[in-house]
C-alpha cells in the first residue's frame, strides 16, 4: 500500500518513522539486475588523447624528481618444502629488501611494469615510486626516482584524506590511480611530463556508491585498480558475501558494482588486481596479530578462480599490496611489492614469480 494508506492519528510515530527508515534501507540496496552489457562504460581509447593533453598542458616540460640510490637485499621465500606446499601454480624467481636513505621512499602499494622494464609504484603519501629493474638480469637496478602527484590545478597532492594512493595502471603513459579515503580515480600523463603530471578526475566513487548498498570505510576503498582492455575496473579493500567487490566505471564516471565482476576471495580483503592474457590476476591480504600476514595470489579466467600461491609465516612475508603482471619478457611474470608503511618494523619487500604452464 502506499505509505499512509489506513493510517489514523493514534497509530505510534515510532512506528511510522520505522517503516520510512526500512524503506530507505531498501532504497538503499544494491541492484543486482544491474547489467554492464548495456551499461554506457568508460573507454580509455576514447578518453586517452583528452587525458593527455589535460594533464601536460605545458607539453613535455618534466617536473623535479628526487633521484636515489636503493640498497637491493636478496631475502630467501623459505625452506623448499615450505615454498613447495604455500605455491601451487607460481614459480618464485627472486626477492629483495629495498630501502633508501631518503624518507619518502616507502608506503608503496599499486605497481605496474613500464615499457622499458622498469617498475613503477605508487605511495600512500601521494608519489610515483620508480625502481629500476632489469628483466633480462631479473633484478633491481638499485636506482630509483620519486615524484610527488599534483591535483588538477598544478598543486602537490597533501594529507591522508587526498594522497592516500593505493591502485595503479599504466598504458601509453597515461598512469591511471585510485585513492582511499577521497574515494577517487585520477589520471597523470607521467610518460610525458613525469612530475609535472596534473591529476585529472576520471571517477568519482565517493563513500557510498549507490550500486554498492553500503558505504565504503576510508581504508578499506580503492586498494585495486586493473585496465582490462578499454574497461577500468576498481577493486575494494571490502569484503561482502565472501567476495571482493570490484566496480566498473561508467562513462560519467560512476562505479557499477554489478555482483558478476565481484571476485572470490573466501573472505579475505583485495589489495590488488592486474590483466593480462593469461586472465585477472588479484591479491588478497589477510592479518592476524598473532600470525602476521597471509597473502593470496588468485588467477580468474573462464575456467574459474584458483589459488596460485597462499604465503605465511615461516615464509618471508610482509604487508603486500602491489601486483603487476607482465609478458614481455616471454613467460607470464608476477612482481608484488609490499607497503613498508613507513615503519622500520615492516620492510619494502619485492617479489618476482612466473606463472608455472
Amino acid at each position: 500500500m502506499n505509505v499512509g494508506e489506513g493510517w489514523t492519528m493514534q497509530t505510534p510515530r515510532w512506528i511510522f518513522g520505522a517503516l520510512l527508515l526500512a524503506a530507505a534501507c531498501r532504497a538503499s540496496s544494491p541492484d543486482p539486475a544491474i547489467s554492464l552489457e548495456n551499461a554506457a562504460l568508460w573507454s580509455f581509447s576514447d578518453r586517452l588523447s583528452a587525458l593527455q593533453t589535460q594533464s601536460c598542458p605545458n607539453g613535455d616540460q618534466r617536473g623535479f624528481e628526487i633521484s636515489t640510490l636503493i640498497d637491493v637485499e636478496p631475502v630467501a621465500l623459505g625452506d623448499a618444502e615450505d615454498v613447495a606446499e604455500a605455491l601451487k601454480g607460481l614459480e618464485f624467481r627472486g626477492g629483495w629488501a629495498l630501502s633508501s636513505a631518503v624518507a619518502s621512499f616507502g608506503g608503496l602499494s599499486g605497481l605496474d611494469v613500464l615499457p622499458d622494464g622498469d617498475l613503477l609504484a605508487v605511495s600512500d603519501s601521494g608519489a610515483f615510486v620508480r625502481i629500476g629493474f632489469d628483466q633480462a638480469g631479473l633484478q633491481p637496478t638499485g636506482q630509483a626516482s620519486i615524484a610527488f602527484m599534483q591535483d588538477a590545478n598544478g598543486d602537490i597532492v597533501s594529507g591522508k584524506e587526498d594522497a592516500d594512493a593505493e591502485g595503479l595502471a599504466y598504458r601509453d603513459g597515461v598512469a591511471l590511480v585510485s585513492f582511499e579515503r577521497n574515494h577517487r580515480v585520477l589520471a597523470f600523463n607521467y610518460g610525458l611530463c613525469g612530475a609535472n603530471a596534473r591529476g585529472i578526475k576520471v571517477a568519482d566513487i565517493g563513500s557510498r556508491p549507490q550500486t554498492l548498498g553500503q558505504s565504503i570505510r576510508g581504508n578499506a576503498g580503492a586498494e585495486a585498480l586493473a585496465l582490462d582492455g578499454d574497461k577500468l575496473s576498481v577493486g575494494l579493500e571490502t569484503v561482502i558475501n565472501g567476495k571482493g567487490p570490484v566496480a566498473t566505471i561508467s562513462e560519467r564516471g560512476d562505479a557499477l558494482f554489478a555482483r558478476d565482476s565481484w571476485l572470490e576471495t573466501s573472505g579475505v580483503p583485495l589489495v590488488g588486481m592486474d590483466t593480462s592474457p593469461a586472465g585477472l590476476f588479484s591479491l588478497q591480504r589477510a592479518y592476524n596479530p598473532l600470525t602476521g600476514n597471509t597473502i593470496y595470489v588468485r588467477q580468474s579466467d573462464e575456467a574459474g578462480t584458483r589459488v596460485l600461491a597462499r604465503l605465511q609465516k615461516p615464509l618471508t612475508v610482509d604487508n603486500f599490496e602491489g601486483i603487476a603482471v607482465d609478458t614481455s619478457a616471454g613467460p607470464t611474470r608476477i612482481f608484488l611489492i609490499a607497503d613498508d608503511n613507513f615503519s622500520k618494523d615492516q620492510q619494502t619487500l619485492l617479489f618476482v614469480f612466473e606463472l608455472k604452464s
